[in-house]
């Protein structure tokens, strides 16, 4: 499997992570520069050789969109892979210490439970009328605290939520993104520490 291509905006912010394919393709319609090549690899066709590229921007700008898939390991990355309510920190590698709870123990928490949806919607904060399940009516819990909640609203069990739940915001669909995949050290200085995933 080929590594993935950063793609930044015309101010050089993280924009989204694409596949190489796609980058040769921007590449040779000249939509963008190449910021940072794989050093000693090259893409080859029968008439031409281009470097590999690692990092790319775009001429134009444009305004970011995020367009991240509703799941759950979409959710976690969202939510920083730390438990809505008492802040539980759950790393997304495989092991756990350091009193970190192991992915395993991290669960989706419908905010208002499906029990309580009208029609398949709840009713979330300002009288938005949304899905029962989408961005803005689940969280990450760790396992005490969604068994504690029950089927019940986090008011109705006395729990706060620590962050408002919603669709993903540009450094939260940057995170979600390069969740996805090891960070090259080609990126390392395009990339934030802000807009990494959590260790």
């Amino acid at each position: 499997m080929q590594p993935p291509v950063l793609l930044l905006n015309t101010d050089y912010r993280p924009l989204r992570v694409i596949a190489w394919q796609r980058a040769v393709c921007l590449l040779l319609e000249k939509r963008v520069t190449l910021v940072q090549d794989t050093p000693g690899r090259e893409v080859r066709s029968a008439s031409a050789s281009l470097p590999w590229p690692s990092v790319l921007a775009l001429k134009v700008y444009t305004r970011f969109q995020p367009r991240i898939r509703f799941t759950r390991a979409n959710v976690m990355a969202r939510d920083g892979y730390r438990c809505g309510y008492c802040g539980a920190h759950s790393s997304h590698s495989h092991t756990a210490h350091g009193g970190r709870a192991r992915p395993a123990a991290m669960t989706i928490d419908h905010i208002v439970p499906r029990a309580h949806a009208r029609g398949g919607r709840v009713c979330i904060r300002g009288g938005k009328s949304v899905p029962v399940t989408s961005w803005q009516n689940v969280t990450t819990a760790c396992w005490p605290c969604n068994a504690r909640k029950g089927a019940r609203t986090p008011e109705q069990a006395g729990m706060t939520l620590r962050r408002r739940a919603g669709r993903p915001r540009y450094g939260e669909a940057i995170r979600i993104a390069l969740a996805r995949t090891p960070i090259p050290k080609e990126w390392s200085r395009f990339v934030p520490r802000d807009l990494r995933p959590a260790d």
